[in-house]
């Protein structure tokens, strides 16, 4: 099946590429698949379909944009504390995350 054999190359794909997050990317293909199905038995061109994503996308990149925080940079320890913060989340996949902060630490310092 053509939407099983794409939901599979996406798990090899981001395993190859990031060496985690297989099952997050996989569930989240599917979910996007499970919302078009409608549309795709309806007959609605596949490309109507790829066009609102990307629409989809650039509301969601505005919104990150528009809530995003600014970090100030004058307290060296506050800012120590949230890049081991972001580095402990990056570092929490099934591989290291029994160490995740130690190497938070490592990497900010």
């Amino acid at each position: 099946h053509p939407a099983a054999k794409t939901l599979v190359d996406i798990a090899k794909s981001q395993d190859a590429e990031v060496g985690d997050g297989t099952t997050s990317v996989t569930l989240l293909a599917a979910e996007f698949l499970k919302q078009i199905k409608p549309y795709v038995e309806e007959g609605l061109h596949p490309q109507i379909i790829i066009r609102a994503f990307r629409v989809a996308t650039q509301l969601a990149v505005e919104k990150i944009r528009k809530i995003a925080i600014t970090i100030k940079k004058t307290d060296p320890i506050e800012l120590n504390g949230l890049l081991e913060k972001c580095a402990s989340t990056a570092l929490s996949s099934k591989l290291i995350s029994h160490q995740k902060d130690f190497f938070a630490k490592m990497v900010v310092d």
